[in-house]
């Protein structure tokens, strides 16, 4: 039971932007509390975010139009936070008796770590992706220079994985400090307790998140050519997202005849409309093959863990934290980043065994609901803040 909001510590979640449409995951964290009351405090507002604030303040919008104004240009310039916009964003945890200081994103701990000096609450971060794995090495490592004055403020840093905490351990981060937790996804949401995995209809495989490189859309478009000439000529192929790379997407679909249904770019879907629970629902099997891009790594992304919870067999790859959630063989099919041929074979092997596509599915499901849910972590998060206080 959520206990009283009056007699709940107050958690200040702190970020540069609230929030990114693909940045759903740091809502739900927020949202989910039951024994913390959330507020948050940011430095902006982003224009085209889908997600309402009840309660919190951004420093842009606080403070009188000569000093917004600068807060704005020294952002747009230098990327720094000035002195006043940290102060008033300071001011507003203290009237609120905030207790804990939560930065998502490692790059945010550091751009507001005066938040943290200047009200001297006990702060945890938790790492995402980007953030440990392709900033560091930014700027011949002066990215890793950046972040080591958070490493050193902070009292906690959340990896999602274990492969996260090697990467975190790699650029600099106290072993001591580090702690994995995953945040988990709302799998009720999600559940599809009537789907049916043997019918008569063309099966759909689905792809759901930003379009972009490192998610290895393109080496799904290369698996669907093999399995085009291995007679799969009626299966359905449907990206979700927007991203970059959709031109050359949709110019290789183009290319190889695949519009006109065959191939089908839905375009982002926002995370909180009925629409994007459908397409879940509309899919026989899930696709996500993420691959390192440079230094650039995924941390678990949220769209595999949203497929399992609705009971669909997902192919993924031994990518970051992948593994960490899917046991290759039990719940889902992994495959080596890259390898578009294993890649194929997978979807093969699942295209023509509803067996196996129900078993999968079914397990997927079950790991999702038992390990993964976000009321289950947010119970694991908050014992995270209680030892902090």
């Amino acid at each position: 039971m959520e206990a009283p909001t009056q007699h709940r510590p107050v958690v200040a979640h702190a970020m540069h932007a609230y929030l990114a449409p693909t940045e759903t995951f740091v809502h739900h964290q927020i949202t989910s509390l039951t024994r913390y009351r959330p507020v948050v405090v940011a430095h902006h507002r982003r224009p085209e975010t889908e997600t309402r604030l009840d309660e919190g303040l951004m420093a842009t919008e606080a403070l009188p139009a000569p000093l917004a104004l600068m807060q704005r240009g020294g952002y747009r310039v230098a990327r720094v936070a000035l002195p006043a916009g940290v102060a008033r964003l300071a001011d507003y945890l203290r009237d609120r008796e905030a207790r804990i200081l939560h930065y998502h994103f490692m790059t945010d701990a550091r751009f507001l770590l005066g938040l943290a000096r200047r009200t001297g609450l006990p702060a945890v971060a938790s790492a995402y992706g980007y953030d440990v794995t392709q900033f560091p090495a930014q700027y011949r490592g002066l990215g890793r220079r950046y972040l080591r004055p958070a490493f050193d403020r902070l009292d906690r840093v959340l990896a999602m994985s274990d492969d996260m905490r090697r990467d975190l351990l790699a650029i600099g981060c106290p072993a001591s400090k580090i702690e994995v937790h995953y945040h988990g996804v709302p799998t009720a949401r999600f559940r599809h307790a009537e789907r049916r995995y043997d019918h008569g209809r063309p099966l759909v495989v689905l792809c759901c998140g930003r379009l972009t490189r490192y998610k290895g859309q393109h080496l799904v478009l290369e698996a669907l050519r093999r399995l085009e000439r291995n007679g799969h000529r009626d299966v359905r192929l449907v990206f979700v997202g927007d991203g970059s790379a959709r031109p050359g997407l949709e110019r290789t679909a183009a290319e190889r005849g695949w519009n006109g249904g065959r191939v089908v770019f839905a375009g982002h879907v926002p995370h909180a409309s009925d629409a994007l629970v459908e397409h879940y629902r509309a899919a026989d099997v899930f696709v996500l093959p993420s691959v390192t891009l440079g230094d650039l790594k995924e941390g678990i992304p949220g769209t595999i863990v949203e497929a399992m919870a609705s009971g669909l067999p997902v192919v993924a790859t031994r990518h970051a934290g992948i593994p960490a959630v899917i046991e290759s063989g039990r719940d889902g099919l992994l495959v080596d980043e890259y390898d578009v041929d294993g890649l194929a074979s997978a979807l093969h092997g699942l295209l023509t065994d509803p067996a196996e596509r129900a078993r999968l599915g079914q397990a997927a499901a079950d790991r999702a609901a038992r390990e993964l849910d976000l009321q289950a972590r947010t119970a694991n998060l908050e014992r995270i803040y209680d030892r902090l206080l």
